[in-house]
């Protein structure tokens, strides 16, 4: 276990409530990974009321039960359940206590679902027949000593030929990209939000969507699928329709956000175009930044980076008026806790 408490006490009043229809934005580097801030929002959202009492954090009001729909584009199921597990979060359970939905929108993004059938291709006239890749089945493999039969083909609806498989236990869904433009992200949100629908079992019901790392999304498809910052704003605005709270993170390094200048001889790459726009707007709509950094001095022995926590563009007078900006110092332990600390203490 760690020997720091799973919520460090300095930003348990950041972690506990988000306000209603809001966005809190985290941007992250290299060498400063919003990995242990993300799963402190999961144990914020999803520990029992006894925990939180004990740290200092609130339960909803009214009564309202916590959930999480939590979509990663950039790390996979197995390295969440993992890392949560050091903090005392099962995830695979609360899954199955429909408190928790895993949306893999990494392991079979761009997976080319298998044809069905025997349908060939059509050729057009004069073109080149597609090289081959495997030997044509001949016949169905027979009893042979020492050869294990073909395994029989998966019921509709469950197998890899209708679509990705979901064999792991706590995986609601597996994303799969296809389509360009508005077209592939529509059928993305939907698929996330029939999760949100099926998470949802009571109208009180607060769900808080944390989606990792879509900034990868953006970066794999780009002009060539005819998807930008613009359009993925869209997306985001829409996937926030359907939940009480949003926690978005992605990177925010330095190239990916200050384009080089626009000369003769260096010019601004589409990805770092689209990446800073995507960024700047999501911080321009945000309640509130919490940026991960590392040390301007560099490495240190007792400090692993920065955290500064500001009011972003979409800030109003309200429910985040309390809102108390602040930079922090955080160092990672190798048990997995974490230690939140002021500058100047010990």
């Amino acid at each position: 276990m760690p020997s720091q408490p799973p919520l460090p006490p300095l930003l348990a009043p950041y972690l506990s409530t988000q306000p209603e229809s809001s966005l809190t934005l985290v941007s992250s580097i290299l060498g400063a990974t919003s990995n242990w801030l993300v799963l402190r929002f999961l144990h914020a959202a999803l520990s029992n009321s006894s925990n939180n009492a004990s740290i200092g954090l609130e339960d909803s009001p009214d009564g309202k039960k916590k959930k999480v729909v939590f979509v990663s584009f950039l790390r996979g199921w197995e390295f969440w359940k993992a890392e949560a597990k050091r903090l005392g979060l099962d995830l695979t359970r609360l899954a199955g206590k429909q408190q928790f939905a895993y949306v893999d929108g990494l392991s079979e993004l761009f997976t080319t679902p298998k044809p069905t059938g025997n349908t060939l291709p059509t050729l057009s006239a004069g073109s080149p027949a597609p090289a081959r890749t495997t030997l044509p089945l001949r016949s169905q493999p027979g009893a042979v000593p020492g050869r294990t039969p073909a395994p029989a083909s998966p019921p509709t609806g469950q197998g890899s030929a209708s679509g990705p498989s979901l064999s792991e236990p706590g995986i609601a869904k597996k994303l799969n990209f296809a389509g360009q433009g508005l077209t592939a992200l529509d059928k993305l949100e939907r698929d996330i939000s029939t999760v949100i629908a099926k998470l949802k079992t009571a109208e009180d019901d607060e769900i808080l969507l944390i989606i990792d790392q879509p900034d990868f999304l953006l970066a794999s498809t780009g002009p060539s699928y005819a998807i930008g910052a613009t359009e993925m704003m869209d997306w985001v605005t829409g996937l926030q329709q359907a939940v009480h709270a949003t926690v978005l993170t992605l990177a925010a390094d330095s190239p990916l956000l200050h384009n080089a200048p626009a000369t003769s001889n260096q010019m601004a790459t589409p990805v770092e175009s689209e990446h800073a726009a995507f960024a700047i707007g999501l911080a321009h709509r945000a309640q509130s930044v919490m940026q991960l950094r590392t040390l301007e001095t560099g490495a240190a022995r007792d400090v692993s980076g920065v955290l500064r926590i500001s009011r972003g563009g979409g800030w109003s007078t309200g429910a985040e008026e309390n809102l108390d900006e602040k930079e922090l110092l955080f160092y990672i332990q190798r048990d997995g806790g974490v230690r939140v600390f002021g500058r100047g203490e010990s």
